[in-house]
C-alpha cells in the first residue's frame, strides 16, 4: 500500500517541475506556486505537492492531489480546476496516478500523460472561457443544477448563432430536470439557421 503514497509524492513533484518548465518556455509572467501537505501512510507521512498556476488571461489553475488514494488503493487523483469554473474534457476528471508494469505513471483520462497529452492539457487550461450570452447561460445552469459537466460546457462554447444561444438559454430556464436540459442542449447544439429558399426554376 505504501507504493501509491510514494508515487503521489514523487509524481506530484514531477508534475510541478513539468509545469514550471512549461511556464518558462512559454514566457508566462508568473511562476507556478507549490506547497506541500501531509498525508499519513501505513508507516510514515508523505508530502505531495499542490500547484497553483497563473494563466495568461488572468485566471488561475490549481493541481491538487486528493487527501487519500482511491478506495481500492490502485490510483490517486490530482484534481485540476480553473478559478473561473471552466471545465474541459481534457482535465475535467483530473490527472490520475496509476500503476503500470514498471511502477506508477501519470494518466490523463485513459492515456499516459506524455508530451502531446501534456501540451493539450496546458493549451486547454490556457484557452479563453465563455463570454457574452454563453456566460449568462452557464450562470443560469449553475444556479439550477450546480457544476456544469465538461461535455455540456463544450456545447455552449461551440454555439455560434444568437438565435441558437437564445434557444439554449430558454432550455436551461424552463427544462424540468437536469437530464431534460442537457438533452435539449445536445439537440440545440446541432441547430443551424434556416438556409435561404432556392427559387423555383
Amino acid at each position: 500500500m505504501s507504493d501509491i503514497f510514494e508515487a503521489i509524492e514523487q509524481l506530484s513533484v514531477l508534475l510541478s517541475l513539468r509545469l514550471q518548465n512549461t511556464v518558462r518556455k512559454r514566457g508566462w509572467a508568473e511562476k507556478p506556486t507549490t506547497t506541500r501537505f501531509e498525508v499519513r501512510g501505513v508507516s510514515r507521512s508523505y508530502y505531495p505537492v499542490r500547484v497553483g498556476l497563473a494563466l495568461p488571461l488572468g485566471h488561475k489553475a490549481s493541481f491538487v492531489p486528493d487527501e487519500t488514494p482511491s478506495e481500492d488503493g490502485q490510483s490517486w487523483t490530482i484534481q485540476v480546476k480553473r478559478s473561473d469554473g471552466v471545465s474541459r474534457r481534457s482535465f475535467a476528471n483530473g490527472i490520475q496516478v496509476r500503476k503500470v508494469e514498471s511502477g506508477y505513471q501519470l494518466f490523463l483520462r485513459e492515456e499516459v500523460l506524455g508530451d502531446s497529452q501534456f501540451k493539450r492539457l496546458v493549451e486547454d487550461l490556457a484557452a479563453g472561457g465563455l463570454s457574452g450570452h454563453a456566460m449568462t447561460i452557464w450562470k443560469a445552469y449553475k444556479s439550477r443544477f450546480g457544476s456544469m459537466p465538461a461535455e455540456v460546457y463544450e456545447l455552449l462554447f461551440s454555439a455560434q448563432h444568437l438565435e441558437q444561444l437564445e434557444l439554449m438559454h430558454e432550455a436551461v430556464l424552463t427544462g424540468v430536470s437536469q437530464l431534460d436540459v442537457e438533452t435539449e442542449l445536445g439537440r440545440l447544439s446541432k441547430w443551424q439557421p434556416n438556409a435561404p429558399e432556392t427559387p423555383e426554376a
